[in-house]
């Protein structure tokens, strides 16, 4: 889901964290499953609604689209979460971002 950040009320329960780095002229279809797991500790106890996610992609040297840029028509990405995770504060969870057949997906598991 597209969304603008900056026109919503939210709270944030991490800092930002590099989800996964992924190289396009590495994966190909199904064949380029990549994954990266991070461990973050939540720094509230709330509930756990969505991720939102930025991107950059590099077309060259000089050339970076970044949906973190507010003056362009790119905009972020978020997950959201149909149950919500309740999480108190200083509990961590791992995050694992999955790219698989072009789609990126996100798991939570909650550790105490």
């Amino acid at each position: 889901m597209d969304i603008e950040l900056s026109t919503l009320v939210y709270t944030p329960l991490c800092d930002p964290v590099l989800l996964l780095t992924l190289d396009l002229n590495e994966v190909t279809g199904s064949r380029g499953q990549r994954s990266n797991t991070v461990c973050v500790s939540a720094s509230r106890s709330l509930a756990l609604t969505a991720i939102v996610y930025w991107f950059e992609l590099r077309l060259s040297e000089s050339v970076c689209v970044s949906t973190s840029d507010t003056q362009t028509h790119w905009k972020q990405a978020a997950i959201l979460f149909y149950d919500e995770l309740e999480l108190e504060a200083n509990h961590r969870c791992h995050l694992e971002t999955v790219y698989c057949d072009n789609c990126i997906s996100v798991n939570v598991n909650k550790y105490d």
